[in-house]
């Protein structure tokens, strides 16, 4: 039924009326919603065909059908599609054509990427075009490739902090440090000098209250183009850099400091103490410092010994509520006076032991509970590593004792993690086979031929019988496939044929290969834990739930491509 409907789609985002267009639309993210949603792979080419095509004028900024079906397209991850998208590329709407560079980077295919930089290059050079940095961030091959043909973008008010960034990916990535040197240093002193002098307008007054409640977006801009340039002084490094950086520690944003401290340390250059310590203690970075220094294997810089995992709870806590979205667009999220009340220690939903921290804050002077964690404690007792799971619910701290609170919070975890047990998160059935769809075209085509000729008696008799013995085997095979399931439920992988049911919870797989007619499930001694046909999965799909799934494992499963 939806496949007619998305062909009903089809002609609908063509039509001269707006609002059947703007339906039409509605229609098609509902179905972009669904998950688990199979497309045959003959509309889908249909669809790029038609996102190619010519629309009527537009009459609003939602009016743009050759993005939006490229944007549902590009949630099938198949060859065909790729090759789809190269063939009409030319002839889709630049923002269609951004996505379609997305999904096209995601192929990770050298002769896509040759594709992708020659039209890259175009786009950059003739077009209003959001170049894509972080996504091509991963393939610097590509990114020197982009940046040889359009390194004059430099110079480019529209593509100049694009191409920064290309720069600092490639750099970063250590496939050419310091690239093209001689033409990037000087642009770079001089963009940097330009954009100190609009910081040092800030600087005296600096807070940090400021910053979140008062300058906002007028601020963040000119102090992530200031990171930015202090990054890539790593890599473009003189003694004009030198002296940069020595001025750069005295300023009052600790972001700017941070970096410039950073800078310091890797260059061996001269820093006073009490500059990391200050760094390492600010509500805003002291995060921040703490992993820098351990990515680049320096942790033991770390001024803060014993008592780490608390004191990084506040940065943690405070990050993640200044990230909450204003209420009304007045009423702007600062938390202060962060404390820790207490902890909790328990296991998570995979059996590891984690930590939590009751934390306390205010905001607009009334006091609000809030939690960060979880914490790793299979990593050490003051681990800084931790799964993301920092929240307040605005629950004001005195409206129960701190014992209710941790109650609430251990009520609240055993639910969700009964929620998360039962919860499917992927079920699959097998289709009709190919042998019951034939019958099914062959039966309509010899039926219409029946009625066209009128029925001879002889056949007709003959064209029921046979007709009724395949309705029947086609419907058997129909009602078995309704009780033939991949499922994964919970931290379950679940197989499901009729009254029959296999499992194997997910932290138990060792890998999980596929051939040309079956997925093979193995456990950690290697042994076949189960099989099912291939069929019976949109593998794709089934392998990126699976990758998601096993993602927090220390000790992953393989899952075959």
């Amino acid at each position: 039924m939806y496949e007619f409907k998305l062909r009903n789609i089809l002609r609908q985002v063509k039509s001269q009326n707006p609002q059947k267009r703007y339906e039409a639309l509605g229609q098609l993210f509902e179905y972009k919603q669904q998950e688990g949603l199979e497309v045959q792979i003959d509309l889908l080419k249909n669809m790029i065909k038609t996102a190619a095509s010519k629309f009527p004028e537009r009459v609003d900024h939602w009016d743009n059908p050759s993005y939006f079906l490229i944007d549902f397209v590009c949630d099938f991850s198949r060859p065909e599609v790729a090759e789809g998208l190269i063939r009409h590329f030319d002839s889709f709407d630049i923002q269609a054509k951004e996505r379609a560079i997305d999904f096209l980077i995601l192929t990770e295919d050298e002769e896509i990427f040759s594709f992708l930089e020659e039209k890259i290059v175009q786009l950059i050079k003739t077009n209003d075009f959001i170049i894509p940095y972080r996504q091509l961030a991963p393939y610097p091959t590509l990114l020197k490739g982009i940046l040889d043909a359009s390194l004059d973008m430099l110079e480019s008010q529209r593509f100049k902090f694009s191409t920064y960034d290309m720069l600092l990916s490639l750099n970063a990535s250590g496939y050419e440090k310091g690239y093209q040197k001689k033409v990037v240093l000087p642009i770079l002193l001089e963009d940097y000098m330009t954009e100190k002098q609009e910081y040092l307008k800030f600087d005296p007054d600096y807070t940090t209250k400021y910053v979140y409640t008062a300058w906002k977006d007028s601020y963040f801009i000119v102090r992530n183009r200031m990171r930015l340039f202090l990054n890539l002084m790593e890599y473009y490094f003189t003694p004009e850099v030198e002296i940069e950086l020595q001025q750069a520690l005295k300023f009052r944003d600790p972001f700017l400091k941070t970096e410039a401290l950073l800078l310091c340390i890797v260059k061996n250059l001269p820093y006073d103490d009490s500059i990391l310590k200050d760094c390492a203690t600010h509500i805003e970075t002291a995060e921040m410092v703490y992993w820098e220094l351990k990515d680049r294997n320096m942790e033991q810089l770390y001024p803060i010994h014993e008592g780490k995992q608390p004191h990084l709870a506040k940065t943690r806590l405070f990050t993640t509520i200044i990230k909450l979205p204003e209420e009304d667009n007045r009423i702007v999220h600062y938390p202060d006076d962060i404390q820790v009340q207490d902890k909790m220690e328990m296991e998570n939903y995979y059996g590891q032991p984690v930590r939590y921290y009751l934390m306390s804050f205010k905001e607009h002077d009334r006091g609000y509970v809030g939690w960060v964690g979880a914490y790793a404690l299979e990593d050490g007792e003051d681990t800084a590593v931790l799964w993301n799971d920092s929240y307040t619910d605005y629950v004001e701290f005195d409206s129960a004792p701190i014992e209710k609170h941790k109650q609430d919070f251990f009520k609240e975890r055993a639910e969700e993690k009964l929620n998360y047990d039962n919860n499917v998160y992927f079920q699959s059935s097998p289709k009709l086979s190919r042998g019951a769809w034939f019958f099914i075209a062959l039966a309509i085509v010899h039926w219409i031929r029946e009625i066209l000729s009128g029925y001879a008696e002889n056949s007709l008799l003959i064209s029921i019988f046979f007709t009724v013995v395949g309705g029947a085997l086609c419907y058997l095979e129909f009602y078995k496939n309704k009780k033939r399931k991949v499922l994964i439920i919970g931290q379950q992988l679940v197989k499901q044929d009729g009254a029959k049911q296999q499992s194997i919870g997910i932290q138990e797989i060792k890998k999980v290969e596929y051939d040309k007619k079956n997925v093979l499930v193995y456990n950690k001694k290697n042994e076949l834990a189960f099989k099912f046909p291939i069929r019976w999965v949109h593998y794709e799909l089934f392998y990126m739930y699976m990758k998601e799934h096993s993602g927090h494992l220390k000790n992953r499963p393989f899952i075959q491509g």
